[in-house]
């Protein structure tokens, strides 16, 4: 059972013997040194957010607050352990009686004393996803029987993200699924009784799962006075980590903790809130003031981070924001260059521009792993990839996913390599085993007899004549036998090949309109290939070493990252690509006006990870299948920086 703590105890015998005014600037000497009232820290991209957070538990303890009555929430455990070990550092054991965790680890806390309140044993277990999702798939199995579920009738894993949404947020499923999957729409209702079932099985079986940690703590604290008012009586000093990437239900279970003392201090950045497909509520931290009374805000904007060139550029995206604190980024770094805007013709010419950059900043001494390349989505990087791959430049990627490493990618390729060399029996292997009925056996089998024969191949005579006797492979054949025949676009090669992969696609799926989506930009990847060979050769990447690991992301090598991966990082070096409209912004954002701020912050998170270089890429055109070479513009956020924080770079 677990004992909360009394309310903290004052001792009249500690001496202060930490210098904060030495160690902390005023901003952060205001926010760790505040009391009386709840606190929200805005703290500025690289401003010393940690810091003040490990010198706050300090200054508490120091005061004589029971450590056994403080609270730190974060998004990770370890992000909590390194704090707290840090201002260990700072004192002494009395800090390891500190609470620290996340929002999930503290609901458990809670839930084991008290779930029996609302129908739970203390021993109840907790699903991992794999769990939750082996449970929802029994049930879908169970219902598809009674209720004879038609074929496209989502996934378990699919049904899992739409149920995890719509908790968080407090959408209904429909207004869940409409959001993000609404191609799913008319099977709400099955969701729906999925989601029933789900319940009642985890209930029944004394199971909850992450989401329910959250969930039923909010339900315990808001159903039960006393407990609730128990629970906050223990912790009466509480500190939040990232409260801009906060949802709804973890909003409300800190109101709910602090009942009665609003002794909190939430620590954030607004203008980094950029999760919201994750389930973050932007609005909670703009909220804050309002749902606890008298709130001091305090702000730290020194940044040590970044050159006060770099800082220009970045305060000019982040001022046209619509709603946020306002905030102005300093630092006492005057030395260093302005950012470089470089405007290269296309896309081809932004890859070779980068290694370019690479290649000079390695002649002047600096790692490639101090240097990184930032995009708004995976596929951003692809032409990149395969220049860095021509010109030997090893690279990892973080967030959205390699070319190779795209089953979708994988399978619509494997058709273009075998028009451009049906002798490729892996390649043959890999499509046939999108047939219906045909496995990996078989599958191989044939393709060995297809790259033996003359191609088109005599099917009479094929080990399997079901199958080859079947519609779906005479198709297939038929198919890559007219595009190996085809002299059109490359372009027009992968538009037939997506119409007939499409079935296969969505079958097996849940997500096929987003992938569809990938498989078009790769027919746009082709328009500037007018050699299939040469466009595979280009697109043959050398996969990852499978025994690198985890020290792989250690070794020299540049890193290629979507921003939001890149959040939270800092290099010496940032080369941000794609800063055009339709990139970034995403055109997806386009008519809803809070998606536009976030695409704003996108940039912002972007240009303050970068210390010494910051360089921005645009290309001038890029190339349109149906229309050709098109004009395209800088991002609108570039477009409000003034021209004169550049240097403009325009490659011949």
């Amino acid at each position: 059972m677990i004992n909360f703590p009394g309310r903290f105890a004052m001792s009249q015998h500690l001496s202060q013997r930490i210098d904060y005014e030495g160690h902390l600037n005023p901003s952060q000497l205001e926010a760790v040194t505040a009391a009386g009232s709840p606190i929200l820290v805005i703290a500025g991209a690289g401003s010393g957010k940690t810091r003040t957070i490990v010198y706050r538990v300090a200054w508490l303890v120091e005061q004589g607050i029971d450590p056994a009555s403080i609270l730190l929430l974060t998004f990770t455990r370890k992000a909590a352990q390194e704090m707290l070990s840090r201002a260990a550092e700072l004192l002494d054991g009395r800090v390891s009686r500190v609470s620290g965790g996340t929002f999930h680890s503290t609901g458990n806390l809670i839930l084991r004393r008290y779930g029996r309140l609302i129908g739970f044993d203390a021993s109840f277990s907790i699903m991992d996803q794999g769990d939750s999702i082996e449970a929802l798939d029994e049930i879908r199995k169970s219902l598809s029987q009674r209720l004879d579920l038609p074929k496209g009738f989502p996934r378990a894993r699919t049904i899992s993200d739409i149920i995890s949404r719509a908790r968080g947020s407090g959408e209904t499923i429909e207004d869940g699924t409409r959001s993000r999957y609404p191609h799913l729409v008319p099977y709400v209702p099955q969701i729906e009784a999925v989601e029933t079932q789900y319940r009642e099985h985890k209930l029944a079986n004394n199971l909850m799962d992450y989401d329910d940690l959250l969930l039923n703590t909010v339900r315990l604290m808001t159903d039960h006075e006393r407990i609730r008012n128990e629970i906050a009586a223990g912790w009466t000093h509480i500190l939040v980590d990232e409260y801009q990437d906060t949802n709804r239900l973890q909003a409300q279970m800190l109101r709910l903790l602090a009942t009665g003392h609003d002794n909190v201090m939430a620590v954030g950045d607004d203008s980094q809130s950029i999760y919201s497909f994750r389930g973050a509520e932007f609005r909670n931290i703009i909220d804050f003031p309002n749902i606890f009374m008298g709130t001091k805000i305090v702000k730290l904007e020194e940044n040590y981070r970044s050159t006060a060139a770099i800082l220009a550029v970045t305060n000019a995206i982040v001022q046209g924001a619509t709603t946020g604190y306002a905030k102005r980024l300093y630092t006492r770094k005057t030395e260093g260059p302005k950012p470089l805007a470089a405007r290269p013709a296309d896309e081809r010419g932004q890859s070779r521009f980068v290694v370019q950059c690479v290649k000079e900043l390695e002649t002047h001494g600096i790692p490639l792993r101090d240097v990184a390349v930032l995009f708004r989505a995976g596929f951003h990087s692809f032409d990149l990839e395969g220049e860095l791959g021509r010109n030997g430049i090893s690279f990892v990627k973080y967030g959205g996913f390699k070319f190779l490493e795209s089953l979708h990618i994988k399978d619509v390729l494997a058709y273009l390599k075998v028009i451009n060399n049906p002798r490729d029996r892996l390649s043959w292997s890999r499509i046939l085993k999108t047939l219906p009925g045909v496995g990996p056996k078989t599958a191989m089998k044939l393709a060995g007899q297809i790259a033996e024969r003359r191609f088109p191949p005599d099917c009479s005579d094929l080990t399997s004549p079901k199958v080859a006797a079947g519609k779906p492979f005479q198709d297939l054949v038929n198919l890559v036998a007219e595009l190996k025949e085809q002299t059109g676009p490359i372009s027009e090669k992968v538009d037939r090949i997506n119409l007939h992969y499409f079935s296969y696609l969505q079958e097996h799926y849940d997500n096929y309109p987003k992938r569809m989506r990938d498989l078009e930009q790769l027919a746009d990847l082709t328009a500037s290939y007018r050699s299939l060979n040469r466009f595979l050769n280009d697109m043959a990447l050398e996969p990852p070493d499978e025994d690198r690991g985890a020290q792989g992301r250690t070794e020299n090598a540049l890193v290629l990252s979507t921003i939001h991966s890149a959040k939270g990082l800092e290099w010496h070096t940032v080369i941000v690509i794609w800063t055009t409209e339709g990139r970034i912004p995403s055109p997806m954002a386009e008519g809803s006006p809070e998606e536009m701020e976030e695409e704003r912050r996108l940039l912002y998170v972007a240009t303050t990870r970068a210390k010494h270089n910051l360089v921005v890429v645009a290309p001038r055109t890029y190339i349109d299948r149906n229309k050709g070479v098109v004009g395209v513009r800088l991002s609108r956020f570039l477009e409000e920086v003034p021209e004169e924080y550049f240097r403009i770079y325009v490659p011949g």
